[in-house]
C-alpha cells in the first residue's frame, strides 16, 4: 500500500516528506497552515475590498477622487454605511496635512 507524501517545499527547498492527510495533498501541519493563510486572506478581502482602488493621498484632487469612489460604492450598495464612515474619516485625516502644509499659517 502506497502512502501519499506532503510535497510542500520547506525553507531549504526540499519537500516536506511527511505523510499527507487522507484525501489531501498536504500533511497535517502544512494543511493547517494553508487553511490559516486562506482564512486570513478572506478576512482581509472582506474587511477592505475598497482599499486598493483608492488613490494615494498626494494632493487634494486625490482626496476628492477617493471621496467620489466611496460615494459610488455607497450608491451601488457595495459598502456599508459604517465602513464608509470609517473610510471617510481616514480620508479626512489623510487630507489634513494637504490642507495645512508645514510652515504655512492655519
Amino acid at each position: 500500500m502506497s502512502v501519499r507524501i506532503c510535497n510542500f517545499p520547506k525553507a531549504d527547498g526540499l519537500p516536506c516528506g511527511s505523510p499527507s492527510l487522507h484525501g489531501k495533498r498536504l500533511c497535517y501541519f502544512h494543511h493547517r497552515d494553508e487553511q490559516r493563510r486562506q482564512y486570513a486572506a478572506a478576512l482581509v478581502r472582506r474587511a477592505d475590498f475598497l482599499g486598493p482602488r483608492l488613490p494615494r493621498m498626494k494632493s487634494l484632487h486625490d482626496v476628492q477622487a477617493a471621496i467620489s469612489e466611496v460615494l459610488n460604492a455607497i450608491a451601488d450598495q457595495r459598502l456599508s454605511d459604517r465602513r464608509a464612515g470609517r473610510i471617510l474619516f481616514e480620508i479626512q485625516e489623510a487630507s489634513i496635512p494637504l490642507r495645512h502644509p508645514r510652515g504655512s499659517p492655519n
